[in-house]
């Protein structure tokens, strides 16, 4: 009789461990993406360096110089409204080697646009100018509400 009360408590207890296991791994996967709607400027070397070591996260690849503020405004207010933060690479940063790629950068996506990265790997990308400025933050909203259920849903 024993032996039983000790195995069932040990699956009980292995049940336990598991399911506090499962919830810290999936509370940190949702909180690589949670946040306020900042967004982060960061230099090309520490975006290489972040998408090399986490690489998590809405990432901004911007190019157009005279449309950068309306597509990091409304970036800001998607992310804002979704609870989330996101990074931004400039190519017009000076620090930005025009000779290289964004591949050089860790990035896949195309210039101006927002994008989705999972451990690396870009999952999916909206492009600012498909849209016109009256549609891109609704737009930019529907893309950060998916992303977020089907990469980090809790």
């Amino acid at each position: 009789m024993n032996r039983k009360y000790g195995l069932i408590s040990l699956i009980a207890g292995l049940v336990l461990v598991l399911g506090i296991g499962s919830v810290f791994v999936f509370s940190q996967v949702s909180s690589e993406v949670k946040g306020n709607g900042e967004v982060e400027e960061m230099s090309p070397q520490a975006m290489k360096k972040f998408m090399k070591e986490d690489g998590t996260g809405f990432i901004i690849y911007s190019l157009d110089k005279d449309n950068r503020d309306n597509y990091l405004y409304s970036a800001k207010k998607a992310m804002e409204k979704n609870d989330v933060n996101g990074k931004e690479i400039n190519s017009n940063d000076p620090r930005y080697d025009g000779s290289k790629n964004q591949m050089y950068y860790g990035l896949d996506q195309n210039a101006d646009t927002l994008a989705v990265y999972k451990d690396g790997e870009m999952k999916n990308q909206i492009d600012f100018e498909e849209y016109e400025p009256s549609q891109l933050e609704a737009e930019l909203n529907h893309f950060i509400e998916t992303s977020k259920e089907m990469y980090f849903s809790e």
